[in-house]
C-alpha cells in the first residue's frame, strides 16, 4: 500500500493553515484498506476518526441505483414500465408549455414516467433552472433540490410533487435530484418494506456495511461547515435531529451517513457487481444511458465529457465511474478503489474544490 501519505500530508498542511477542519481519507487496493485520519472532528474538539460518520449527501444517490438494479433483477420492477402502478400521483403527468410559463399553461405528457427516467434523471421533474412559477411552487412546497431529506413523509412528498406540472417531457432532459426520492418511494411501495429494510437486506448486509444508514451515531458524527460571506469556515445550523434519528423521509437522493471504509465495501460494486449484483447489471448501471440532447441539457451539472449511467455519473478522463459529493469518492478500475472525506469540502479561497481534488491527486484521486 502507498500512495495515501502525501496526500494526507497536504491535507494536513490545510488544516493547520485554518482552511480546513479535518478530514479522512482512504484507499483500498487488491482488497487492502488504509486509511488515514487528520485535523478536528469540530472546531477546537477532539481529533478526527478514521471511524468518523459523515452524511454521504449525492454520494447515497449511487446506492439507491444498485438497490434499484437489484430490485429489477429479482423481478420486481421492470425498467421501462410505467411508474403510475405504484406511483399513481405521477400516473398522468402534465407538462408546462415552457418550464417557466404559468402553472395553468400545460399539455398532456406524451408519454408516461418509467423507472429509466427515473435512474437517468429525465422524467421531467428535478432542479428547475429556469426561474418562473413551477420553480417557486417547489420552493413554496418544501420539496426543491437541496443538501437534505424531505421534512416530509414519503406519501406527502409524493402528493405534493404530482400536484404540480413537470418542467419537460419525460425523457427529454436532465434535471438532478428528485428523482432519487422519487425512486425511493417507488422502491418502497413496489415491496411494501422500508427502503432501510431493503438497502439492510439487498446492499449493506452483503458488503458487511454495518457503519452505514439513515441514521448515524451522534457520539461519531462530525460538526458540518460551511462558508460566510467572506470565505471563512462557519458551523451549520442543521434540522433538529437530522442524521442523528429516524428520519420521515427515508432519501436516497442525500440521506444516509456512512464511514470512509464501509463505502470503500461499496465502490467495487459499481465495476464488477458482486456479491450484489450481476456483472452485466453493473456493466449496465455503469453505461452512459443519455442520449446527446439529454446530455447537452445537463452541461454545467454534469462535468464537461461526462454522462449519466442509471444514478452514477461517468467521467471517461477518471476510467471508471465517478459522482457529486458530500464527501469526495471516486472509483478506479480494476482493482484499486479509492474513497476519501474532506471534512467539511471547504477551503478558504476561491476554487476549493478543484484545489483540494489535485492535493487528492498523488493518493489516485484526480
Amino acid at each position: 500500500m502507498n500512495g495515501i501519505e502525501p496526500s494526507a500530508t497536504a491535507l494536513d498542511r490545510i488544516v493547520d493553515e485554518g482552511r480546513l477542519v479535518g478530514y479522512v481519507l482512504g484507499i483500498s487496493e487488491n482488497g487492502q484498506v488504509s486509511l488515514v485520519a487528520g485535523g478536528a472532528s469540530t472546531l477546537g474538539g477532539a481529533a478526527m476518526a478514521e471511524d468518523t460518520q459523515f452524511p454521504l449527501t449525492s454520494n447515497t444517490k449511487p446506492i439507491g441505483g444498485v438497490l434499484a438494479m437489484r430490485l429489477l433483477e429479482l423481478g420486481v420492477l421492470e425498467l421501462d414500465a410505467p411508474v403510475g402502478r405504484h406511483l399513481p400521483e405521477l400516473a398522468h403527468p402534465r407538462v408546462l408549455v415552457r418550464p417557466d410559463c404559468p402553472l395553468d399553461d400545460v399539455v398532456e405528457a406524451d408519454r408516461a414516467i418509467t423507472l429509466r427516467h427515473l435512474l437517468t434523471m429525465t422524467p421531467g421533474f428535478g432542479w428547475v433552472a429556469e426561474s418562473g412559477p413551477l420553480s417557486a411552487a417547489m420552493e413554496e412546497q418544501r420539496i426543491s433540490p437541496g443538501p437534505y431529506p424531505p421534512p416530509m413523509s414519503h406519501d406527502e412528498y409524493l402528493r405534493r410533487l404530482g400536484e404540480l406540472p413537470l418542467a419537460n417531457h419525460p425523457g427529454t432532459r436532465w434535471r438532478c435530484h428528485n428523482s432519487s426520492d422519487v425512486l425511493g418511494v417507488l422502491l418502497a411501495r413496489a415491496t411494501g418494506r422500508p427502503l432501510s429494510e431493503l438497502l439492510d437486506e439487498h446492499v449493506f448486509g452483503p458488503l458487511e456495511m454495518t457503519q452505514t444508514g439513515f441514521v448515524g451515531d451522534p457520539d461519531r458524527m462530525p460538526t458540518s461547515y460551511g462558508a460566510d460571506a467572506d470565505g471563512n469556515l462557519e458551523a451549520l445550523t442543521l434540522p433538529d435531529g437530522l442524521f442523528r434519528t429516524p428520519p420521515a423521509f427515508e432519501s436516497l437522493s442525500c440521506g444516509l451517513v456512512s464511514t470512509v471504509a464501509d463505502y470503500l465495501r461499496f465502490l467495487p460494486v459499481l465495476s464488477c457487481g458482486t456479491p450484489v449484483l450481476s456483472r452485466g447489471a453493473a456493466i449496465q448501471l455503469g453505461t452512459d444511458q443519455l442520449t446527446a440532447q439529454q446530455r447537452e441539457t445537463a452541461s454545467g451539472l454534469l462535468e464537461p465529457g461526462s454522462g449519466y449511467g442509471f444514478h452514477v455519473e461517468i467521467r471517461r478522463r477518471l476510467g471508471g465511474v465517478g459522482g457529486r459529493a458530500g464527501h469526495h469518492r471516486l472509483h478506479q478500475p480494476p482493482h484499486r478503489e479509492v474513497g476519501g472525506a474532506v471534512h467539511q469540502p471547504v477551503v478558504r479561497g476561491t476554487g476549493h474544490r478543484r484545489g483540494v481534488r489535485a492535493l487528492l491527486a498523488p493518493a489516485g484521486m484526480t
